[in-house]
């Protein structure tokens, strides 16, 4: 056997070697209340980013490997997940999911602009269907009033609207987090916590700064609230 033939067939035996561990995970999403097929249901592999999107019948098709999780998240629904479990993998799942208020993954903070941006493109993909949905003008409310006072319509709008502010204080988060500004001004503990809560910037603002002035910003704000701190200090 050649060489280029012997690497060939190496990859593909490490290929199938990866494919082989793989499970085919079939099922269907069911509404808790009435046991109804649930349309339009994200379901994504958060170990693999691997995420499909259940059908009018609520079925799904996705591929995992075992003990890996799996998270069915739709708009008016409490997320649900499940995990693949390690032994005899079912050959069907009939997952339940119950209506709930509107919930927002909780933001993970990194310190990085890149880990932001791949968080944000994940959650967008989770939530593509909701973000996707077009807003209304107010003229296009006024020619189509069934469809803007359509309860699900508004509850999506809503969505739209909790999550832009999500992003933004993710955003904040991510930007003004505690272990840069420790390194540029030495603050640490409460007093960390007390001057990240009193100089905590806007999304507007840090939008409308760039790498320079954002870390002025942070030197001019530290040297201000230790300044006041010494303030008080002395007249106490």
């Amino acid at each position: 056997m050649s060489f280029p033939a012997f690497i060939r067939c190496f990859c593909l035996l490490m290929l199938g070697t990866l494919v082989a561990g793989a499970q085919n995970i079939n099922g269907e999403v069911l509404d808790a209340n009435d046991g109804k097929p649930v349309a339009n249901v994200s379901v994504n592999n958060i170990y693999s980013n691997m995420a499909i999107t259940t059908g009018e019948d609520g079925k799904f098709f996705i591929t995992a490997n075992k003990n890996e999780l799996l998270e069915f998240r739709k708009l008016g629904y409490k997320i649900t997940r499940v995990r693949i479990p390690t032994g005899s993998v079912p050959p069907y799942f009939k997952i339940i999911i119950q209506k709930g208020p509107i919930e927002l993954p909780e933001v993970n903070i990194a310190g990085k602009a890149k880990d932001y941006k791949s968080d944000s493109l994940k959650f967008h993909d989770i939530y593509k269907h909701e973000l996707d949905f077009p807003t209304m003008s107010a003229i296009d409310m006024i020619q189509h009033p069934f469809t803007a006072l359509s309860k699900h319509n508004r509850e999506i709008w809503e969505f739209q609207k909790h999550y832009d502010h999500f992003q933004k204080e993710k955003y904040i988060d991510y930007t003004f987090n505690a272990k840069l500004v420790t390194r540029i001004t030495g603050l640490e503990g409460d007093a960390l916590q007390r001057y990240m809560q009193y100089y905590r910037p806007s999304y507007e603002q840090l939008r409308a700064m760039n790498e320079y002035t954002f870390y002025n910003y942070i030197k001019q704000t530290a040297a201000r609230y230790k300044s006041l701190g010494s303030v008080q200090r002395s007249a106490q």
